[in-house]
């Protein structure tokens, strides 16, 4: 499929917030939001599943308001979708494929102001992945921020197969993976 061939609107429907406080109180579903512009080391992908996590709810908040992008704002980092526009240099991924991925690098310290809780979003290349076949794209979704705290928690306590862990809350996203990952340890 080429890019030509499809047709991306100018305006989307997204979940906004405009002002910090409670997001059952100040999310609000927007119809005429912009499609966020491509850069060059970016993808448009058209959003089919979006994950909800803390991070999202504590931005919500105001949380991390020192350095985040200026409302009204787009929350969602965890994404899976259609890549539907390529930047001019982006080389791996084509219009057209299943990707999933955390569309935030720095997500504490530059968080984007159109995130995955809309029909569009636009994200670094580098930042996603092909989502696996045998995966759902709601599945796809549920995973990556959660992936990245397990792998960073057992990296900052240099988790080896010598060692043993206890899991608290091993039934929740990030419990669970960590749970995976150290199982393969051994």
């Amino acid at each position: 499929m080429s890019s030509s061939t499809v047709t991306v609107p100018t305006k989307m429907k997204g979940w906004v917030y405009s002002e910090y406080g409670d997001p059952a109180q100040v999310l609000k579903l927007e119809s005429e939001v912009p499609v966020p512009d491509v850069k060059e080391d970016q993808v448009l992908v058209k959003v089919v599943a979006a994950a909800l996590n803390l991070l999202d709810y504590k931005r919500m908040e105001g949380a991390i308001k020192a350095t985040d992008s200026s409302p009204p704002t787009v929350p969602g980092y965890d994404v899976a979708g259609v890549v539907v526009e390529l930047g001019s240099k982006v080389k791996n991924l084509q219009v057209g494929d299943e990707v999933y991925g955390n569309i935030n690098e720095a997500a504490l310290l530059q968080p984007k102001k159109y995130g995955s809780l809309a029909e569009y979003t636009a994200v670094e290349e580098k930042l996603l992945a092909l989502k696996p076949q045998n995966l759902s794209f709601a599945e796809a979704a549920s995973l990556p921020l959660a992936i990245e705290t397990a792998l960073e928690g057992l990296e900052k306590v240099g988790l080896t197969s010598e060692m043993s862990i206890l899991v608290l809350g091993g039934a929740g996203g990030v419990g669970s993976l960590v749970i995976c990952k150290t199982g393969q340890l051994r």
